[in-house]
């Protein structure tokens, strides 16, 4: 996280791996704080956690891990509960292709799966190599891991293939635990296929199983992942989000200010709610400050808005609510860090009536994984992962292909109206 520039949401690095690691916002008056830039609160604690809090005497040191699709961010906490040290690296799987499924077709070349696990057993030990530096004699490192569940099977050796086909069951949801470089790794649970252990940290992280308050976790990266509900319900569901929200079109411009850029032309008149562009830049594109929004970006985002939007509409009809039920929006990763709620709704990603309850939950896999590594110092493993077993049984996951009324949602959903 360095070279960085100051832009509307705060901090931004100069290059973006949307690893997740900015720091939480809250809207002005919605916390204490200094005026952020373009009214906001740029806060220095986890603005779903709260202030750092000390870690357990004697409990050695934590490291926390997010293994992504795309990215594997890595921090290193000091006894006093502040970040000690952080690693961020590209997983470099991608050279098997963007995104989930692409990495389960490789993996059916048992020597392509083996090579892919020695990747990031690679980073991961560098970076572990790398915090062990900062232990004091004696001290033991201690890791808690969350990643969907292909990046899961990919790491602990499971066959992926029952993850790539009809009809999607995933025999390993349960936590797993390996050693690397003298560290112990624990390893979050999932919930299915498609929604992973990295969603289970968000929910933990959110309190969403332990609230009454109606939460909305979205999740966006390479992949989708929306969970809803509270301590006495909660259904889930994964969307194909495919590289659009993470830098995949225009040239590396991320999804976040795709979204407001299209929220900017719906206002201006240049783009009509069907997703064209106005004859005189539809082959050449319009530029938006020093961007060219090409008519290709346009349809990228638009597809993967879509399928976010429906799953949205979808969750809230099984759930039997209106969007102006839900209590809270918590928009997880990169992604939703530098997401402008109003020009989401603009373009029809959110429902207005969300807008006003949208907070960032910054890296909601790592605050999960804090969480759950406290818990282990503490000498708690047991209520923890009683706790991450409540979560993972009591939460529904639905497949979106399976919904009769999917298709139907999607293909509203395209259109940039808001909703």
């Amino acid at each position: 996280m360095s070279d960085r520039v100051v832009n509307r949401k705060g901090l931004r690095c100069r290059i973006c791996t949307g690893c997740g690691l900015c720091p939480g916002i809250v809207p002005v008056g919605a916390g204490n704080g200094e005026d952020g830039i373009g009214g906001l609160y740029i806060l220095d604690r986890d603005a779903l956690l709260g202030e750092k809090r000390p870690f357990p005497e004697g409990g050695g040191r934590l490291a926390v891990v997010d293994l992504g699709t795309t990215t594997i961010a890595m921090l290193l906490y000091d006894r006093d509960g502040s970040v000690t040290d952080r690693y961020v690296a590209v997983n470099p799987q991608t050279r098997y292709g963007a995104d989930v499924l692409s990495r389960i077709r490789a993996a059916q070349n048992v020597e392509c799966a083996k090579e892919m696990r020695r990747q990031v057993d690679d980073v991961l030990a560098h970076g572990f190599r790398r915090f062990q530096k900062h232990l004091a004699e004696g001290e033991r490192l201690q890791a808690v891991l969350a990643a969907n569940t292909v990046m899961t099977y990919l790491l602990m050796g499971w066959d992926a293939n029952e993850l790539g086909c009809a009809p999607f069951n995933a025999s390993n949801l349960g936590p797993g635990e390996f050693f690397l470089e003298d560290t112990q790794v624990f390893v979050m649970p999932g919930m299915s296929a498609f929604v992973g252990g990295d969603i289970v940290a968000g929910v933990y992280a959110c309190g969403m199983s332990e609230q009454e308050e109606l939460t909305l976790l979205v999740d966006l990266g390479t992949n989708g992942e929306l969970v809803l509900g509270n301590a006495r319900k909660r259904i889930a569901c994964a969307t194909a989000a495919g590289p659009a929200f993470e830098g995949g079109v225009n040239k590396g411009i991320w999804g976040a200010d795709m979204v407001s850029f299209l929220a900017s032309l719906r206002r201006e008149g240049i783009l009509d709610e069907t997703g064209l562009l106005e004859p005189d830049f539809f082959e050449k594109g319009v530029r938006v400050g020093n961007v060219l929004v090409t008519q290709e970006a346009v349809r990228s985002i638009q597809l993967a808005k879509g399928a976010l939007a429906a799953g949205i509409r979808i969750l809230l009809k099984r759930y039997d609510i209106s969007a102006e039920q839900v209590d809270r929006v918590v928009l997880a990763g990169g992604f939703g860090y530098y997401l402008n709620p109003e020009d989401a709704a603009e373009i029809g990603l959110l429902p207005q009536a969300m807008t006003k309850k949208a907070i960032t939950g910054g890296n909601t896999a790592l605050s999960g994984a804090l969480l759950a590594g406290r818990a282990l110092l503490a000498g708690e493993k047991g209520e923890m992962t009683q706790k991450l077993q409540g979560i993972t049984e009591g939460t529904e996951v639905i497949n979106l292909a399976l919904e009769p009324d999917f298709q139907e949602h999607y293909l509203d959903s395209m259109e940039l109206n808001k909703n």
